[in-house]
């Protein structure tokens, strides 16, 4: 047996336990979208999600690697295992493989035959498209942010910055929020979030949604005299971007102290908080604890007590709650 076989030997006997373990965790709490294979052996680098009765198989070997004689077949073959192990017809396993991304690249569908289902979390619906894009419309590595935050909303007002396709509002939505404020740059993310909410029955007029340059907005917005102040404020914004739609390039280890202090000092109410999340999975939170302390707040580290646990990745996401002393 070569050292490829072998591999995949181990992975499909992984795979049994996985399936096996996960059912019966799924079955006892509830949750019926989630995390089963997660790199768990080196030599078979891919990614597997359950929504539903569909999955999605990731291939996260290097983009060198995936140029490589024979690793389309080795690909096909690891697909071949997740549908044996699962009892799987084609149409339910999707197969995605990541690009070089530049510009609007993130936004480009992959293919041009639609697949979307609704799944439900906590009681709240989303829209899952499972065969267009490269994500599927809902990070389930926050999973219990957005329940943490849901529960923190009860007659607030809330701001959810490069927000995707709402699912952060949605949840703000259930847990009773007075009204919200959704931007990002993406009219297919925007519209994606209008389905999501009328879905769960809100009316968008008191959830404003917005595709605009999320950036430009707040330097615009600082200047306004007038402008609204949040009670929370949503953070999750993308690693890098240098989308022509946008006024400037966008790093977030570069520009995260500005931007997290401009919201801080402007569009905060005295007792608001901040929920801040980055995948940059180098990230180095450049604020130190005094200067919170200087403009009597406080910054808390999450980031390990909210990644599920069907999350063998512990640096998938860094969460921080900023918040009044």
């Amino acid at each position: 047996m070569n050292s490829l076989s072998g591999a995949l030997l181990m992975f499909e006997n992984r795979l049994k336990k996985l399936k096996k373990d996960r059912e019966k965790w799924s079955k006892r709490t509830g949750i019926h979208s989630y995390r089963i294979y997660d790199e768990d052996i080196p030599q078979v680098p891919v990614i597997l999600d359950r929504y539903n009765d569909c999955f999605v198989l990731y291939d996260r070997s290097s983009l060198r690697f995936q140029d490589e004689a024979g690793q389309e077949e080795r690909y096909q073959e690891i697909g071949r295992i997740v549908k044996s192990s699962f009892a799987l017809e084609d149409e339910n396993l999707f197969l995605k493989r990541r690009k070089k991304q530049k510009g609007k690249d993130q936004y480009e569908k992959l293919s041009d035959v639609s697949k979307e289902i609704w799944i439900e979390e906590n009681g709240i619906q989303f829209l899952i498209n499972l065969s267009d894009y490269l994500d599927t419309g809902l990070f389930l590595d926050h999973r219990i942010t957005r329940k943490m935050v849901g529960e923190k909303v009860q007659g607030k007002s809330v701001l959810n910055l490069f927000c995707y396709t709402g699912s952060f509002t949605a949840y703000a939505a259930a847990g009773g929020a007075s009204s919200t404020v959704s931007i990002d740059l993406s009219k297919t993310y925007i519209e994606w979030a209008a389905k999501n909410l009328t879905k769960n029955g809100y009316n968008l007029r008191n959830h404003e949604l917005l595709c605009t340059d999320v950036i430009k907005w707040i330097r615009d917005e600082s200047k306004n005299p007038s402008r609204k102040k949040y009670d929370l404020i949503v953070l999750d914004p993308p690693t890098f971007s240098n989308s022509k739609k946008m006024s400037e390039e966008w790093d977030v280890q570069e520009n995260h102290r500005n931007l997290l202090l401009t919201l801080l000092t402007k569009f905060l109410t005295e007792t608001g908080e901040i929920w801040f999340s980055t995948n940059f999975r180098k990230f180095d939170l450049s604020i130190p604890e005094e200067e919170w302390s200087k403009r009597d707040f406080k910054c808390i580290d999450l980031s390990l007590v909210t990644i599920p646990e069907d999350f063998r990745d512990k640096k998938i996401h860094k969460l921080y709650h900023i918040m009044p002393v």
